[in-house]
């Protein structure tokens, strides 16, 4: 498999971040410009007790905010997609430190703010402060963990070193980290990267399989010390910041970012171990269905049914996800359509490419990078990033800027549920038995990927940070034993659990983003519920869901879920996922039969 370079790629399969800046120079220009506005509000330290002057800080704090995310957004894209170029890497780098300077020099504010006794005097004397409530209230609810003046400047001014471990990890993963090219069953050689070893895994060569799964884990080997370490620089800094910060454990400093309790957390990983048995019974089928005595890791991404397994291109994709979302409405479809076709997206891999697929939701629109590989997966892929896309379009167009970025804990649901919606119009265009039985394949690995994998790997983090916190050291073989015992519990007696896939814990990049996994599971689990109402529910179920993408960070995350129909301050979601599950693959062990 040929990876092209990225001036090799055609312009129209790229985004347009000259949405954002038209060049270097306008970037440039307006990092002296945020530089400038943040000078201009250290003005109003120590005066922030007066109504009007506490107005004017907000005023060019949130002008300031929004010129930086369009810096930091713009940066980041230009070094994401091609990891290798150093300049761009070098512009990110001035983004990222200017931004800490700021945010070092500015860190009185929410200290002073926290001083303030009567805030509902100064919404009284000063109106157009209600368009920050939620802001200030966001601000104080978070004053039992806020330090002095200057220990909130330290803290701030370490956010650069503190980012370490990811920005190594980044860097080993994406642009030094290289692989033995995979063999299939006909001696042909394979490029194996990042980006195509899942796709290698989808394969039903087996020999290829395998190849592309020793050959992959080798690479990661050679460099396990090395990653371990990386980790266990990030559990020490996440440590160091909840000890700092007066909270119990660095879980509850995580969870408590989003305003969301440890005990949603706890409940998901309770509620899968008491249903883990329904993973299992999906790994006896999956073995049944493929003749094996026993399953090996690389077995697990094959489909099932391969009579089906056919090539989808991106313009089919693009086609069925439009179908799939139209019960959403005009205004929604309309902004999807424009997105899918005015390069919001960066298609295909290129070398030095970030690997994986993200949406980034900048003010002018969204962006979204893939890895589009002609397959299924990525179709689905699309369906999941163009619905964060829409959720942060949404919440930047009705709510004001410091409002419109959701909290993390949302942040799975709109991507999940759209992906749900692209299921049910695959499965209502073909009604043959064996292409059924090929999406319920791809929706039950839904299940096991993003439910119950991702709760493993939210078991695994919190083992870890645990370990940490007991100021026990994380080394190669202390994080291997502990992956390879996470596998055999969750997957069962009939996968074997190698030393390869004990080794899998050192390309995951979501372990260096401070307890971030946990939500794949539970917004899936919101998302499966919400789905079934918009697919079966009525238009005031739609409304109350578009009403949810609308609202930003204007409530708590739970108080969101609930207003859109989900409870996950109860296990019933998750419940309800993992029963449906259950039913599909009867559905699926039904056709097969």
């Amino acid at each position: 498999m040929f990876i092209v370079k990225r001036n090799e790629q055609k312009i129209e399969n790229t985004w347009k971040t000259e949405d954002i800046f038209k060049d270097e120079a306008a970037f440039l220009a307006c990092l002296d410009t945020c530089k400038e506005l943040g000078n201009e509000l250290c003005d109003y330290d120590g005066k922030l007790e007066d109504a009007s002057n506490l107005l004017s800080f907000l005023k060019g704090y949130e002008k300031l905010t929004c010129l930086l995310d369009d810096c930091l957004g713009y940066s980041s894209l230009l070094s994401d997609q091609d990891t290798a170029d150093a300049h761009h890497q070098e512009l990110k780098g001035k983004a990222n430190a200017l931004a800490v300077e700021i945010f070092t020099k500015l860190s009185f504010s929410d200290v002073q703010i926290m001083k303030i006794e009567n805030l509902e005097s100064f919404y009284a004397s000063e109106p157009i402060l209600e368009r920050y409530r939620v802001y200030l209230e966001e601000v104080c609810r978070l004053k039992e963990h806020v330090l002095s003046q200057t220990e909130e400047k330290l803290m701030a001014s370490s956010s650069l070193m503190q980012d370490t471990p990811y920005s190594i990890f980044g860097m080993l993963n994406n642009a030094d980290l290289k692989f033995e090219d995979a063999i299939d069953s006909k001696g042909n050689k394979h490029t194996l990267t990042t980006g195509t070893f899942i796709h290698m895994l989808e394969q039903e060569d087996e020999v290829l399989r395998e190849s592309a799964y020793r050959n992959f884990y080798a690479g990661y080997g050679s460099m396990i010390h090395t990653l371990a370490a990386c980790l266990n620089g990030q559990t020490n800094q996440l440590k160091f910041n909840s000890t700092a910060r007066k909270y119990a454990s660095s879980l509850e400093c995580a969870v408590d970012a989003n305003n969301v309790s440890p005990r949603v957390y706890e409940q998901l990983i309770e509620t899968v171990h008491k249903n883990i048995h329904v993973l299992h019974k999906y790994m006896r089928v999956r073995k049944e269905v493929m003749k094996k005595d026993k399953l090996h890791m690389y077995d697990l991404y094959v489909p099932m049914v391969n009579e089906c397994n056919v090539p989808v291109s991106f313009e089919q994709a693009k086609e069925d996800v439009l179908h799939s979302i139209q019960l959403y409405g005009t205004e929604y479809a309309k902004v999807y359509e424009r997105g899918l076709n005015s390069r919001w997206i960066d298609v295909y891999e290129n070398e030095g490419k970030r690997s994986g697929a993200y949406s980034s939701g900048q003010r002018v629109h969204p962006f979204v990078l893939m890895n589009f590989a002609n397959s299924l997966d990525t179709e689905f892929t699309l369906a999941h990033e163009m619905g964060h896309a829409m959720h942060s379009y949404m919440s930047t167009k009705y709510q004001a800027p410091l409002d419109r970025h959701y909290k993390i804990f949302v942040a799975e649901v709109a991507s999940t549920c759209n992906e749900a919606l692209l299921m049910d119009y695959l499965r209502k265009q073909n009604l043959d038995p064996k292409f059924q039985a090929y999406l319920i394949n791809h929706f039950m690995e839904q299940f096991r990927t993003t439910l119950f994998r991702q709760c493993m790997f939210a078991e695994f983090e919190k083992i870890i940070n645990e370990k940490t916190a007991n100021n026990e050291v994380l080394t190669s073989d202390t994080l291997n034993q502990i992956y390879a015992d996470l596998n055999k519990f969750y997957y069962g007696e009939d996968v074997i659990v190698d030393d390869e896939i004990s080794m899998e814990w050192a390309r995951i990049p979501h372990f260096y983003m401070n307890f971030y996994v946990y939500q794949y599971a539970t917004g899936f689990s919101a998302a499966m519920a919400l789905s079934q109402k918009l697919l079966h529910g009525t238009q005031a179920d739609i409304e109350a869901y578009l009403s949810f993408l609308k609202s930003g960070c204007t409530k708590s995350p739970v108080e969101l879920l609930r207003m859109a129909g989900v409870d996950m301050a109860s296990p019933k979601p998750i419940e309800d996922a993992i029963e449906l599950f259950d039913s599909l693959i009867d559905e699926f062990e039904s056709i097969m039969k």
